[in-house]
């Protein structure tokens, strides 16, 4: 377990050791979180707004179940596209 000082400034400084082992760099984004008391800093990304979609939970159940079905080769195969299209209109 580490101890950080806060500056009269309200800032931290990581540990090297810490941001070695989380892959964290200058110039990173955190997410700051408080659960419980607690102080919760973890890694984030960027992600443009114009794909912030399909990372909303509902999506992201989709994808998950397409992944599931694959992998358990539960899939249709089409030899055209004309089936897959009329197929797709049925539905």
């Amino acid at each position: 377990m580490k101890t950080l000082t806060v500056s009269p400034k309200r800032q931290i400084a990581i540990p090297k050791d810490v941001c070695d082992r989380l892959h964290i760099k200058g110039g990173d984004h955190l997410v700051l979180d408080v659960k419980d008391g607690k102080l919760i800093l973890e890694p984030s990304i960027n992600i443009p707004r114009s794909q912030a979609w399909f990372w909303t939970k509902e999506v992201q159940e989709k994808v998950g179940k397409a992944d599931e079905n694959f992998r358990k080769k539960n899939v249709k195969r089409y030899k055209n596209v004309d089936r897959l299209l009329k197929d797709l209109k049925d539905e």
